[in-house]
């Protein structure tokens, strides 16, 4: 067992939603049977005491409430949730506490909730501001159902950040520049822009491979994501990530957390987390399915999918990769030397390094390097091309 008293990260995942939305590629569940709350909170609590005889003692800095739609558990489940871990472990003075949520009514009348058993940030997945949008995204809320929540979630958390995708069919720069301005008028301190991504395996998939819609132009989605740029950056808002802006001070603890490659550990169902233990990284994966998980864990058997031991190698990838999407970059001088990495050559294709800097797709100065303006909008290329 791992002796430090490490800061670290923690994600819940609760996986139902009341409808699967047809973009969606994340472990959510939508439940034919009644949901046994009093099962899962023993389930959860059971897994946390897991955690905790892995991993020691730990200072929680952040907590992440994900799914599926986790602002529809019961808030003395989310409770005693928070209960639990604080318990096992201490938690950090500025401690972030984050649900996700989505603007439905039953949510909202969990906020105030919500609120009193622990959450301290809510992020709603607005998705659009914009009827026909919500509506070819298979969102079961409207623009003013929107409005609505955001409105109840400013009067309940310390910190309110929404989401909106764009890039959605039809969609051109005067529209969206139109429902950006708008989203800023009622924005809080932070918010999320993410272009819509054609995932594997979910409806939105068949759908465009039978060309059931059709996507804006790749010079369209250029100009959309500057628009979002330039816009959110005459507002104050910093983009601190390549989809996420915040006013000062306002930054997502939690995602910057893991971006930045700390330790974080993951609670539920198909949660995922990196963990340190013995000074060796490990990668770890929860059972996905909802059942499978819920029994083994309520039957306090292991319920890791995948325990996986990963090199410093694999993992300085893997925070290069993440650390790349931060737009203050990443400085690969404290990276390698936390990781006992003496040749960085193992990570870095330095011809491609070169090629990109000639480009002005990156920028290095001594050790920093940073994806630039121009760069960010492919930065999927880039890192395929620099990360060996």
């Amino acid at each position: 067992m791992s002796k430090t008293n490490s800061e670290i990260s923690v994600y819940i995942h609760w996986p139902y939603c009341i409808k699967k939305c047809p973009y969606c590629d994340f472990n959510s569940h939508v439940s034919s049977l009644p949901i046994d709350n009093s099962a899962w909170k023993d389930a959860y609590k059971n897994e946390i005491d897991m955690e905790f005889d892995i991993l020691g003692k730990r200072t929680i800095k952040s907590i992440f409430f994900g799914g599926g739609t986790p602002s529809l558990m019961p808030p003395n489940l989310v409770e005693a949730i928070l209960k639990q871990l604080e318990n096992k472990w201490s938690f950090s003075n500025n401690i972030e506490i984050t649900v996700e949520a989505n603007p439905s009514s039953v949510e909202i009348k969990n906020f105030i909730n919500l609120e009193k058993a622990g959450i301290n940030r809510i992020s709603l997945g607005l998705q659009s501001l914009n009827n026909n949008s919500l509506e070819f995204l298979g969102r079961t809320h409207s623009a003013e159902d929107g409005f609505k929540a955001l409105e109840i979630a400013k009067q309940n958390f310390k910190k309110v950040s929404f989401d909106l995708i764009y890039g959605l069919p039809d969609q051109n720069e005067k529209i969206w520049e139109h429902e950006l301005k708008e989203a800023i008028n009622i924005s809080g301190e932070h918010m999320s822009a993410y272009q819509l991504t054609i995932e594997k395996g979910t409806p939105f998939y068949a759908s465009y491979r039978d060309n059931k819609f059709d996507l804006p132009s790749e010079n369209t989605l250029l100009n959309l994501y500057n628009i979002t740029d330039e816009l959110l950056s005459s507002a104050k808002f910093k983009k601190y990530e390549v989809s996420n802006y915040a006013l000062k001070k306002s930054v997502c603890i939690h995602n910057l957390s893991i971006w930045q490659g700390l330790e974080y550990c993951g609670i539920g169902p198909g949660s995922h987390g990196r963990v340190l233990i013995n000074n060796k990284w490990y990668a770890t994966h929860k059972f996905s399915s909802p059942k499978l998980w819920l029994k083994k864990s309520l039957e306090k058997k292991i319920t890791l999918y995948k325990n996986t031991k990963i090199s410093e190698i694999e993992r300085a990838q893997e925070i290069l990769l993440t650390g790349l999407r931060l737009n203050k970059g990443i400085n690969t001088r404290i990276l390698f030397k936390k990781l006992n990495i003496n040749n960085k050559d193992q990570i870095i294709d330095i011809k491609a390094l070169q090629r990109l800097e000639k480009l002005n797709l990156i920028e290095t100065n001594n050790s920093l390097i940073k994806v630039t303006k121009k760069g960010f909008p492919i930065l999927n290329h880039i890192t395929s091309k620099l990360i060996r």
